[in-house]
């Protein structure tokens, strides 16, 4: 039950002369906007409420390390929870007299710069548990492998940026093929090759789900001509709302909440069932969305005989696993169907929908209010 998380590689800049290019061209760290913070804290707490395990690039390590701080991105490494691929491969252009050549690149012996950055953030200690993580990466590294998988992803591009014709109006491209690129067109191929190279991991790994960008998601819908929905990670911000609890990546990034909050959600038998069921489900999320928001109610007996589950769960049920599953499904009929209202209300709710944490949040909001009035 694994997600590759890949919305980072999207993360394309536009240089003066109007060429688009991979996040870390001229090999400077690209800093996090908020906006951008919170999306991306956002997308990684949904993820760690659905999924068992995140995969990574080491290309995206110190943007995830931003986003989480490095203190809780070290849990998440040691709990196993975070799973870090040594591959550092980027879209770039070759310029000419008067054309552009696509041309994509693998970066090595980048470690040192890494390990360097991390220092002067978050000191000596920290680089030194970067280093640790490189050289366990590496020495576990398929490099050759990668490398055939980003030839795939090449190869897919080329085909979609110049005979798919539903890709092509899509994007209005206008260059005719890869080798003579006009500027316009280079943000439409740089984006198409981290797509391609996100849907070929993804199928390589057997991830559950692959996180996107927004946008992304929607040449995917127009090359297999389906109509675009949206994932798991899009509708989990849905249901939480419904069940109004606060938002979390805001309760995170204001310190109201911290890691240890999430991992306890994670490690509570109803976040094993609820990860258990979505997977057994095949992440079927109108069936998820109909169970959750389709108001069914139960016996006040079943009730009662939930919240003494979920009171002593936490003792009990993570040393029975699936059995208790079971059991339950023999006491309860269709037990398994109430896992996910079970876990948004007396799991999530509990944790995070309490009045300290709305007061203190609502306090956060108002003084960034107040502080942007001056």
């Amino acid at each position: 039950m694994a997600v590759l998380f890949d919305s980072f590689s999207y993360r394309i800049k536009e240089v003066e002369s109007g060429i688009c290019y991979d996040r870390w061209h001229f090999g400077k760290y690209p800093e996090l906007t908020m906006p951008e913070h919170l999306y991306y804290l956002n997308r990684v707490i949904n993820c760690l409420l659905t999924h068992d395990k995140i995969i990574i690039r080491t290309d995206s390590l110190e943007e995830i390390i931003d986003v989480l701080g490095f203190e809780a991105f070290r849990l998440l490494y040691e709990r196993q929870e975070l799973v870090i691929i040594d591959n550092w491969w980027f879209p770039a252009f070759m310029i000419g007299n008067e054309n552009l050549l696509f041309m994509n690149m693998h970066k090595s012996n980048y470690y040192d710069k890494v390990i360097e950055r991390i220092n002067n953030k978050y000191g000596f200690q920290a680089s030194l548990f970067i280093k640790q993580v490189f050289e366990k990466v590496t020495s576990d590294s398929e490099s050759e492998e990668y490398v055939y998988w980003d030839h795939i992803a090449q190869e897919n591009m080329y085909e979609d940026f110049t005979i798919n014709n539903q890709i092509r109006t899509y994007l209005n491209i206008e260059s005719e093929n890869i080798l003579d690129i006009n500027e316009k067109d280079t943000w439409s191929a740089v984006r198409l090759c981290l797509f391609e190279r996100s849907i070929v991991w993804g199928s390589y790994l057997q991830t559950d789900e692959i996180i996107l960008e927004d946008e992304a998601k929607y040449y995917f819908m127009q090359k297999n001509n389906l109509i675009p929905e949206q994932t798991l990670n899009d509708r989990m911000n849905k249901y939480l709302f419904a069940r109004n609890i606060p938002n979390l990546s805001l309760l995170y990034y204001n310190k109201i909440i911290d890691i240890k909050k999430i991992i306890q959600v994670r490690d509570h038998a109803f976040g094993g069932f609820y990860r258990d069921w979505l997977q057994s489900n095949n992440y079927n999320i109108n069936e998820l969305e109909r169970i959750l928001l389709g108001g069914n109610s139960s016996s006040q007996a079943e009730k009662w005989f939930r919240w003494g589950l979920v009171s002593v769960t936490g003792l009990i049920l993570p040393a029975v696993g699936g059995l208790a599953v079971s059991l339950l499904n023999e006491k309860i009929p269709s037990f398994s169907q109430k896992i996910p209202n079970i876990f948004f209300d007396h799991v999530l709710s509990q944790v995070f929908n309490t009045r300290k944490n709305r007061n203190a949040l609502l306090a956060c909001l108002l003084y960034t209010s107040d502080a942007a009035d001056e």
